[in-house]
């Protein structure tokens, strides 16, 4: 008989249990609140690099401009410019929203002279996690010579599994790269 009872007093508690409805909003919380959370910071991953490479863009028309009307080589010594320094002057434009920016871009100027010689290949991307700059083009032309600038930026992202991350060239170590060109007939200066 003792046994009975205890099974039946179990069974009313079982029931009891299945009857309460206390705590059925922290359950469905724990469950929801993790994809809810992973689509905020996917969220606000995807505005700040719209942001980034819309400065980006920005950079490159400005430096672009600079760069065929010959302004950016009038500061410079002997009317020649180098690649830190249009890295600084794209650099100055971005710098809001763009931290270490210096150690993280990668500007190349190539002079088109036929339709054969446009860059072929994939942009070459400095990352600041090996320490080691890439080979690029760097020509900014004379008057009147066609030139193609490219620029490439480096990032970490918050959520790289979700989202805009999962369309973004990659390079080596997983860092994600924002890249940005322009093509321009230099004025004659």
């Amino acid at each position: 008989m003792r046994g009975c009872r205890i099974t039946s007093r179990r069974k009313g508690l079982l029931r009891g249990l299945l009857r309460d409805k206390s705590g059925v909003t922290a359950v469905e919380f724990a469950l929801l609140a993790p994809v809810f959370f992973a689509m905020l910071a996917s969220l606000f991953e995807v505005g700040l690099l719209l942001t980034r490479m819309a400065m980006v863009d920005h950079a490159v028309n400005v430096v672009s401009k600079q760069v065929y009307t010959g302004e950016v080589s009038k500061g410079v010594a002997a009317g020649t410019i180098t690649q830190s320094d249009l890295e600084a002057a794209v650099c100055d434009v971005t710098s809001t929203v763009i931290p270490n920016c210096q150690s993280e871009i990668t500007v190349e100027l190539t002079e088109i002279t036929s339709l054969s010689s446009l860059p072929s290949d994939d942009a070459a991307c400095k990352d600041a996690t090996l320490e080691l700059n890439p080979s690029v083009t760097f020509n900014p032309g004379v008057g009147n010579s066609i030139v193609f600038m490219r620029v490439c930026l480096t990032v970490d992202l918050l959520t790289p599994g979700i989202g805009f991350g999962l369309k973004l060239p990659q390079t080596d170590t997983g860092r994600f790269e924002l890249i940005s060109s322009a093509a321009f007939l230099n004025e004659p200066f």
